[in-house]
């Protein structure tokens, strides 16, 4: 499937927005390789740009987003990865709907309870991954949906094994 010129623009858009992650030949974080000339970050954009031409991507928007924010958790608090990871095994063994889980993480986070750590403690740490956004990026758009269904999986089964 060929990808229409507007995603392309809506790519290139997304890619003028500052990183938060340092854009080396390999992440920081996740250890995937930089690929088209994009970082992690970049990847990330370039597929949800693809979502607007497929509505079977579109439809595990969740799992691309939590996937992606897993493996880059330099910013996050740990109650928010927790319920993350909560979150998308969730959806991943039970069919949690995505609008259930916004409704919990709302709800979780709501008032004084941040998502962020303050930035001075946000400290990118290396940890190698079987699967990682630039994977699914490389397949190209189409399949690219499976491809999210299956770094999900791997990441569930990575967290599960380490936690277990």
């Amino acid at each position: 499937m060929t990808e229409p010129p507007r995603a392309a623009l809506l790519v290139q858009t997304h890619m003028s927005t500052p990183s938060p992650h340092v854009s080396t030949a390999t992440c920081p974080e996740c250890g995937g390789a930089q690929t088209d000339g994009f970082s992690c970050w970049g990847l990330l954009g370039a597929i949800i740009a693809w979502e607007m031409y497929d509505r079977e991507l579109a439809s595990e928007h969740f799992k691309t987003v939590a996937a992606y924010n897993l493996q880059h958790p330099a910013q996050f608090s740990e109650d928010a990865l927790a319920g993350l990871r909560e979150a998308l095994a969730q959806q991943i063994d039970q069919g949690l709907p995505a609008a259930e889980i916004r409704k919990r993480m709302g709800a979780s986070f709501e008032g004084s309870r941040r998502v962020l750590k303050p930035e001075a403690e946000q400290q990118p740490v290396l940890r190698g991954w079987r699967m990682t956004i630039a994977d699914v990026y490389q397949g190209g758009q189409e399949g690219a949906a499976q491809r999210v269904r299956d770094w999900a999986a791997s990441i569930r089964a990575e967290l599960s094994d380490s936690q277990g």
